[in-house]
């Protein structure tokens, strides 16, 4: 009994061996992005499926995404990459478009060089570069988050949040507590009242201050107060 079993095993082992097996191990690299990236919903036109299926497992054996959040950002860079590509392509296509516009606007030129190209159809290329632009930055941004993240796997640690931005100004506010170390301009007093003048002092500001106090002069007669001219009482 067990000699036809190691015969039978014999026999599939040598069913599966040869162009069969080199195939399966073609078709099998693919399964790391069957819950990836869709091949067939990113052609356009001249693309192949194979090709992005080629390319989606090429990112996908050299990053090992760990969790879904790894695979999100694989997918990323596998679509924008795949962007790339394409945009390389497109801007083949507007230089022919572009040197066709120029000779039919021109019928007399001979030739069209790239400058006449490019200023035929300069707002297409800028908006081109513009797209190109956007991709990178998206991919750069991608592949940081990604190593961060496996980092901080690879260690067993929290993966560390992203570097927070710099703080905003704030408006300058003042507080009471604060008042007392702010430079103000000193309160004007009350005015003062006048004293009382003084009793010792002289009454009239021409009479000598130094002069002795005589006793007041009594008049008993109108004679006293105005004496006679003639000089009789």
């Amino acid at each position: 009994m067990p000699t036809e079993q190691a015969a039978a095993s014999r026999a599939n082992s040598s069913k599966s061996s040869g162009h069969n097996a080199t195939e399966g191990q073609a078709a099998s690299r693919y399964n790391a992005v069957k819950h990836g990236i869709v091949p067939v919903h990113q052609i356009m036109f001249d693309e192949s499926v194979e090709d992005l299926a080629e390319l989606a497992a090429e990112y996908h054996e050299h990053h090992s995404p760990a969790d879904p959040d790894q695979r999100l950002l694989v997918d990323t860079l596998i679509a924008n990459e795949w962007r790339l590509r394409r945009m390389r392509r497109v801007e083949a296509v507007l230089w022919e478009h572009a040197a066709d516009a120029f000779l039919a606007q021109h019928p007399e030129a001979e030739a069209c060089n790239s400058a006449h190209a490019f200023a035929t159809n300069v707002r297409y290329f800028e908006r081109l570069q513009r797209m190109v632009n956007g991709c990178e930055r998206n991919y750069h941004r991608a592949l940081k988050e990604l190593q961060r993240l496996q980092v901080a796997r690879a260690h067993g640690l929290r993966a560390p949040e992203p570097a927070a931005e710099p703080p905003q100004p704030q408006q300058f506010t003042t507080s009471s507590a604060n008042l007392a170390s702010i430079r103000q301009n000193p309160k004007a007093s009350p005015p003062v009242a006048p004293k009382p003048p003084d009793a010792t002092l002289p009454a009239s500001p021409l009479a000598d201050p130094h002069a002795s106090a005589s006793p007041a002069k009594t008049w008993s007669r109108p004679s006293d107060l105005f004496p006679d001219p003639d000089g009789s009482n």
